[in-house]
């Protein structure tokens, strides 16, 4: 018979897992937590969890960082990245074996989908829906992306993937955010280039990062458009002077394509970007399954990890239902 809860997460920088687990304790529910980390001290295949034994899995997280340092006698820039790729597909192919043994109905997100999702399918199936976005293309040259200025003021270009953080020979960190390009700064862009994301730059009112549970939606209006640190990416955080945040509720119609939006991806949790323009228009940026929910939870006071913990609940009460 199924009997816990599975959690698949890291063991470090995530405290919303934290919370829900707490939760998880208070409610007296059985849960087995398994940080990626814990791969690295495993014995054999046979400690990692059985189907039978899990009632439904929630996919958190895989790994903040390998436990120890691995390196190559001589090393240097190129093969220490070629070697993190190589420990990074090693470890993937691990760790995504619990796809397959553990019966995908029993995940709160269907794990192959959230782990391969194409933010360009993402936007192809949110206009499906009926939801507006902005528009969207990939480019590979300077004058390409001139002739798009031609048709809008400012475009932004943004990974296909997702954004990552770089590292130089010296130690030094850098982050990947969203940038702006215009007429007066065309001239840096190289004539040819891979090929990129850009969008049109939409002249925001505020921005929105809406959490999905199960077909509620829990809202956050983020002031952001005020701070020129914030004004092309939130994520590049002002902690000086951080973002206005406000509880803030959807358009019933818009929440409803949402809902059928995820249904189509099997997700039944993730976190929504949304943007409102100076006319008051919506307009659907991208999804992120794995995405922080506290910075939602406790400005708004929706007591998110309480719901995520209920839910889980839930359904390890209807497994014993099922079985008994």
């Amino acid at each position: 018979m199924s009997q816990q809860i599975l959690i698949l997460s890291q063991s470090h920088l995530e405290g919303t897992t934290d919370h829900v687990c707490q939760w998880l304790s208070h409610l007296g529910i059985p849960y087995l937590r398994m940080n990626g980390e814990d791969l690295f001290d495993m014995q054999h295949l046979g400690e990692l969890p059985g189907n039978d034994e899990i009632a439904v899995v929630w996919y958190r997280r895989k790994i903040s960082s390998f436990p120890v340092k691995y390196s190559l006698k001589q090393a240097d820039f190129q093969t220490q990245y070629t070697l993190k790729r190589f420990l990074a597909d090693e470890f993937n192919g691990l760790h995504s074996l619990l796809f397959y043994t553990i019966d995908r109905q029993k995940w709160l997100n269907d794990p192959i989908t959230e782990d391969n999702l194409n933010k360009l399918h993402v936007l192809a199936l949110a206009r499906k829906c009926g939801i507006s976005t902005p528009f969207t293309e990939v480019v590979t040259t300077r004058a390409a992306i001139a002739q798009l200025l031609n048709n809008y003021h400012e475009i932004i270009v943004k990974p296909v993937s997702e954004c990552i953080f770089l590292e130089d020979t010296a130690g030094g960190q850098y982050k990947m955010l969203t940038k702006t390009i215009h007429q007066t700064n065309l001239h840096l862009v190289p004539e040819k280039f891979f090929p990129s994301l850009v969008q049109e730059k939409i002249t925001k009112k505020f921005e929105i990062r809406t959490f999905y549970l199960d077909g509620e939606c829990h809202s956050m209006a983020i002031f952001s458009q005020n701070n020129r640190k914030t004004k092309d990416d939130f994520r590049n955080y002002d902690n000086q002077r951080p973002n206005r945040t406000v509880p803030y509720k959807l358009p019933a119609a818009l929440e409803l394509r949402l809902d059928q939006l995820m249904k189509l991806l099997c997700f039944r949790t993730g976190s929504i970007d949304l943007m409102v323009d100076m006319q008051g228009n919506y307009y659907f940026l991208e999804i992120n399954p794995e995405g922080q929910f506290g910075m939602v939870s406790y400005p708004c006071n929706y007591y998110l990890e309480r719901k995520v913990a209920q839910l889980l609940s839930k359904s390890i009460s209807h497994e014993k239902e099922i079985y008994q």
